[in-house]
This record gives C-alpha cells, sequence and structure tokens, in this order.
C-alpha cells in the first residue's frame, strides 16, 4: 500500500458507483486510479473527493499499473474558494495548469508545495491576479518550460529596459533584433524588474504593482498553449479579473 498527499485533479464517474481519479501526488506525482464504490462510501471518502481539499491518499497498484484508491482523509479544506465563484474560478485555472504541465508519476515535489501556497493565498484573498501570475512563472520553471526573460533569444545580450516577447522563440527580443509581432507583445520594464526580483528571492513578487497584470496572465496561457500543444480551457473566465 503507498500513501501520499494530494489534490484532486478530475474526476470521472465510472458505472454507477465508482470514480476515475486523477490525482496529483506529493510523492508519485500525477497518477489515475479508481475509487471503487467511492460514491457510496462515506467511510472511506466521506464526500472528500472535490477540488480544493489537500488530502492523503491511500493506493495500491497491480500489475499492469492500474492503480485503485482505497481511501482518503483531509488535511486541510479551503473552504473560501469553494464557497466564493470568482476563486473557484481561479482555483481550477491552477489546477488545470498542474494537470497539462505535469507528466504522468513524475513527482515534483516543489510543484506540489507550489500548489498548497498558491492556494493558501487565493484562500486568503490576496490579490487573485497576482497570485495566478507569480504561480504561473513558478509553475513553467518548475516544469521545465521557463521562458527566457534575461537575455535577448536572438543575440544573446541582456535586456536591461522593456523588450518584445515571441511565444515561438520561448523568450525576449531586444528592439534590435525585433522583427515579428505575431506572436507576442511589448515587455515593460516594470515587468522586468518584478520578475528578476522575485526569481533572486529579493522580494515578493506579491509587492509589486504591475500596471496590467491580465496581460501577462494572458501571455503566458498562450505560451503553455504553444509549448504543451494543449488547451488551457478555463482560460476564457480571465476577463472577470480585471475588477479583482
Amino acid at each position: 500500500m503507498k500513501v501520499s498527499e494530494a489534490f484532486l485533479l478530475h474526476k470521472i464517474e465510472y458505472g454507477e458507483a465508482d470514480y476515475i481519479l486523477s490525482l496529483f501526488t506529493k510523492d508519485f506525482g500525477k497518477i489515475s486510479g479508481l475509487a471503487k464504490h467511492a460514491k457510496r462510501s462515506r467511510k472511506r471518502f466521506g464526500g472528500r473527493l472535490e477540488p480544493f481539499v489537500h488530502l492523503r491518499v491511500r493506493f495500491r497498484e497491480k500489475p499492469g499499473g492500474i492503480k485503485f484508491i482505497e481511501d482518503s482523509e483531509t488535511i486541510q479544506v479551503f473552504s473560501t474558494i469553494m464557497q466564493d465563484i470568482d476563486l473557484f474560478m481561479c482555483g481550477s485555472f491552477i489546477l488545470e495548469n498542474v494537470g497539462i504541465l505535469l507528466p504522468e508519476e513524475d513527482p515534483n515535489e516543489k510543484m506540489f508545495n507550489l500548489l498548497v501556497e498558491t492556494l493558501s493565498a487565493l484562500d486568503s484573498k490576496k490579490s487573485p491576479s497576482s497570485v495566478i501570475l507569480k504561480f504561473q512563472l513558478s509553475a513553467l520553471s518548475l516544469s521545465g518550460y521557463e521562458p527566457n526573460f534575461d537575455a535577448c533569444v536572438e543575440c544573446k545580450n541582456l535586456i536591461e529596459q522593456e523588450g518584445f516577447f515571441s511565444i515561438q522563440r520561448g523568450g525576449i527580443v531586444c528592439n534590435e533584433c525585433e522583427n515579428n509581432k505575431s506572436n507576442g507583445f511589448r515587455i515593460s520594464n516594470d515587468f522586468l524588474l518584478a520578475q528578476r526580483d522575485w526569481m533572486k528571492r529579493q522580494q515578493n513578487f506579491l509587492n509589486h504593482e504591475l500596471k496590467d497584470p491580465l496581460e501577462y496572465i494572458k501571455l503566458l496561457v498562450k505560451f503553455t498553449q504553444y509549448r504543451t500543444g494543449k488547451e488551457i480551457k478555463s482560460s476564457k473566465f480571465l476577463e472577470e479579473l480585471r475588477n479583482d
């Protein structure tokens, strides 16, 4: 029997009483498994198989890799997220990104800790747009998709002021090398300073007041979709963040 902390990414009904679960676990990465009789067993699952519940799950694995989720217990419930529709949509966006960025069964404890930290920040009603932007930058870095904001991807010179971000080329382009505006947009000096301070851990990214963080969130959505080849369906709600 294996045990790990986990979050539910999504669940699919299977027959009259079972669920097929996709879980992000702290020790085993993203896994899928069958939770038999989960709809009816309050003792084993007790209605805990919901998003935004920090769980501890037990599962067994049969030959061939088939996993059976035996039971779960609650570590923490992010109740504010569950009760606030806007925060619920933000949290859903976070969970969908995790599911898209991570391969199956590839442990990533730092990503798990980032998820706990991010949901805790949303649950305490910190600025959703700032929380999401920090999460996107961190998650892309931890999953191996980190965009380059430091040096021009063409000439390799350090970017001291603003530049132009190319999604296809995976990073920032200096003014001298800029030749294609169809897949990116202008990156402000304020954003570059905020991103670099955060990467160096010199100060909290959330302390920076960006003029329009939503535009950078949408840019990173496009970047993530381009790099992974997968659509982030929950990104459609992002315009609602303009009033956070």
